[in-house]
């Protein structure tokens, strides 16, 4: 009979002791030298530029959503993307007037935009509406 009413595991005394993992690798971040690595001075400048180009983003995207709850245009961009006109649609999308690029994706339950700002070079933000306009 066991002294105890579940069974109890044996210990295991063939582990790697600390700091170490059982695979043999050191464990990262317990005194280990490369633990400690050197990073550069921080430097705030590009997030504010992300976050004033973002900032337009949204109020694009602002003019955007109240374009399309206009139900005239939204029902001349439903029935584009029903129909697969995808011109039709980028051409009613740049007929709201907003600077920024915006590229449509539409399946038969919702719509995609997503809106970049027109900046060349690397891009620093991005937004991506997705509204749903049908079962």
């Amino acid at each position: 009979m066991l002294p105890h009413p579940y069974y109890v595991w044996p210990r295991q005394t063939d582990y790697a002791p600390y700091p170490y993992t059982a695979s043999g690798y050191p464990a990262y971040g317990y005194g280990n030298p490369d633990s400690e690595r050197k990073y550069p001075p921080v430097n705030t400048s590009t997030l504010s530029q992300s976050i004033l180009a973002f900032r337009k983003l949204m109020a694009d995207g602002s003019q955007v959503l109240a374009r399309l709850a206009d139900n005239s245009f939204a029902h001349q961009v439903m029935s584009a993307a029903q129909a697969g006109n995808k011109l039709e649609v980028d051409r009613l999308m740049k007929s709201i007037g907003v600077s920024s690029i915006i590229t449509t994706r539409y399946t038969p339950s919702s719509i995609i935009l997503e809106i970049d700002p027109d900046i060349e070079g690397t891009p620093c933000c991005h937004l991506t509406m997705a509204l749903k306009w049908g079962q």
